[in-house]
């Protein structure tokens, strides 16, 4: 009996589809790793062990009683990682013990959690969001975007992008979104307008001198200060490839590409593995949304709903975003592929975000506490 019980709590109950799914990308990202430099493979190893250890000890513990107590003081910490990043000298993260560590994909991760949270919470208990609530949870989430788009644009849009998802199924009203929507269009868009005008110096307004570049190549293809190089790289390995791939180990192109097992993992991989497998890939990232958006259905409580939502929708955006980027679909970005593209700190908080996925997944087959129909609430 002893032994039964054992086993119970340590079979998987899960979205094994969404586990399959992940196993699959990151033996994928051995591949991509092992291809662009051999000896970085022993370090990306180690990276996936802590992916996982980050997404075991999520899908163990409960989700409800960890954010209950963990949900704000993860946001005092993301406040604290958005201090120290403004104020380093690393690109877009930290130092620390001698490495550059970035930090805005935890902090995305942290500030949707407390999002979802403090939303799904209120409706669990049967309260209504008040507009003070509803501009408490705005100034949030304005704040953390405008300080990440000071040093990555690509990521704070899809950070905006996801929140207001959130909001949207949380049952803001319709103002406060297209109010939200509005400042921050309007702000990118003067932003964008001074750097323009002023030239050499705009470019010391954070990395808005480099998105601009970036935004004039994509719509002019005019490629006078080489802004254009990455993207013209990234397309001719992806045309090099099609239905007669180089073969593992055997691209050219992608030796000559910046980045080449990060922001341009995908390029990398298509040209040694072609389109076949290239389209797996982007199906495997749409069927991980969609069995998010059943998750979410499912879930017998607010917080469940919500919270899966706002990570499938999140890590979905981060896929997309690279894929289009990659094939020349969206302006240059510094976006990962996430399970895929090698990195710390993106690989650590993909598995803890899949973790509480499929946390949620694992507690919508357990009885609740407290039921609440998140169809009649987000579904109808």
């Amino acid at each position: 009996m002893e032994k039964e019980r054992w086993l119970s709590k340590l079979s998987f109950k899960g979205d094994k589809i969404i586990l399959g799914l992940v196993v699959f990308l990151s033996m994928l990202s051995i591949l991509l790793v092992y291809s662009t430099g051999g000896r970085r493979v022993v370090n990306h190893l180690v990276h996936l062990l802590f992916c996982y250890a980050g997404l075991a000890f999520f899908y163990v513990v409960n989700y409800k009683k960890v954010l209950e107590k963990g949900a704000f003081l993860g946001l005092l910490f993301a406040f604290l990682l958005v201090a120290l990043t403004l104020t380093s000298r690393a690109v877009r993260g930290i130092t620390f013990f001698g490495h550059d560590v970035q930090t805005f994909y935890l902090i995305g991760f942290l500030v949707i959690i407390f999002l979802s949270n403090f939303i799904g919470r209120r409706y669990n208990k049967e309260m209504e969001l008040s507009e003070k609530d509803m501009k408490y949870l705005i100034v949030i989430l304005l704040f953390f975007c405008a300080c990440i788009a000071s040093l990555n644009m690509s990521t704070a849009i899809i950070l905006f992008g996801t929140g207001i998802v959130i909001f949207f199924v949380g049952k803001f009203k319709l103002k406060y979104i297209m109010g939200v929507v509005a400042v921050a269009v309007v702000v990118v868009g003067v932003l964008a307008l001074v750097v323009m005008k002023s030239g050499e110096e705009g470019s010391h307004i954070g990395r808005m001198g480099t998105f601009v570049n970036r935004m004039e190549y994509y719509f002019t293809k005019e490629n006078v200060n080489g802004y254009g190089d990455q993207m013209i790289l990234a397309r001719a390995a992806i045309a090099r490839s099609g239905l007669h791939p180089a073969g593992p180990g055997k691209g050219v192109i992608k030796n000559r590409l910046p980045e080449n097992a990060t922001d341009y993992a995908f390029a990398s991989l298509f040209e040694e593995t072609g389109i076949i497998l290239g389209l797996i890939v982007l199906m495997a990232y749409l069927v991980i949304f969609y069995r998010a958006w059943k998750i979410s259905k499912n879930s017998p409580n607010a917080l469940g709903a919500i919270l899966s939502f706002g990570i499938g929708f999140w890590f979905t955006c981060q896929a997309l975003v690279h894929i289009g980027v990659n094939c020349e679909l969206l302006p240059t970005t510094g976006q990962t592929l996430p399970f895929i593209s090698s990195g710390g700190a993106s690989l650590f908080v993909s598995g803890c975000a899949m973790g509480m996925l499929l946390n949620v997944s694992k507690k919508n087959e357990e009885p609740e506490e407290v039921y609440e129909d998140p169809k009649q609430m987000f579904y109808h």
